[in-house]
């Protein structure tokens, strides 16, 4: 009789297990499926561009880094304001789309046959153009694709915005350059004074 009560817990303990197995990888499933897939159209470190360009009004404005310092290619001598050129490459890093259009039949459709701006990320490994196109003003973005591939993407509307900045709101204000001095100037005194 205790050979056949073994036996039965046993088998009812090999059905428990199962069970849980089952009714856990049913949950994995379940919550794997919910999550969305985070897609890119540009995705580097902010450190692998070394400069960048894009169209503003009838400009094209270019940025380069010479060390840790942006500058603007058209004249050297301009200061320009390190935390905004910053901005815009960190932007241009990692260039997430709200959607990935998989079927699309002609570029004009997106009016990136004719682009309102087109991007160019210089980096370590080459250069990318991000062509801009139509807006979409019931998503709030606009069509992009990367210049000769082949995907279409839809991306906020931060990134043309942002990207349309004339020359003279990057550059340094004589209040930033006055306040970058007096913080130079303080690190000195610290340091001399220890």
């Amino acid at each position: 009789m205790k050979g056949k009560k073994l036996i039965f817990v046993l088998i009812l303990l090999a059905i428990c297990i199962g069970v849980y197995f089952v009714v856990k990888r049913l949950d994995l499933d379940k919550t794997d499926s919910g999550k969305e897939e985070t897609v890119y159209v540009n995705q580097m470190e902010a450190g692998e561009i070394t400069g960048f360009s894009y169209v503003s009004g009838e400009d094209t404005l270019s940025f380069s880094k010479d060390g840790d310092t942006w500058r603007y290619d058209g004249d050297q001598q301009l200061s320009m304001n390190q935390t905004s050129i910053t901005s815009m490459v960190a932007a241009l890093a990692e260039i997430q789309a709200m959607q990935a259009l998989d079927d699309h039949e002609e570029l004009s459709e997106y009016g990136l046959d004719t682009p309102s701006n087109t991007i160019s990320i210089k980096a370590k490994e080459g250069t990318k153009e991000l062509i801009i196109g139509n807006k979409n003003e019931a998503a709030d973005g606009y069509y992009a694709m990367i210049n000769g591939e082949d995907k279409v993407y839809l991306i906020s509307s931060s990134l043309p915005s942002k990207f349309s900045a004339a020359l003279d709101t990057l550059e340094e204000t004589e209040a930033e350059e006055t306040t970058a001095e007096d913080e130079t100037a303080a690190e000195g005194e610290t340091a001399s004074q220890e």
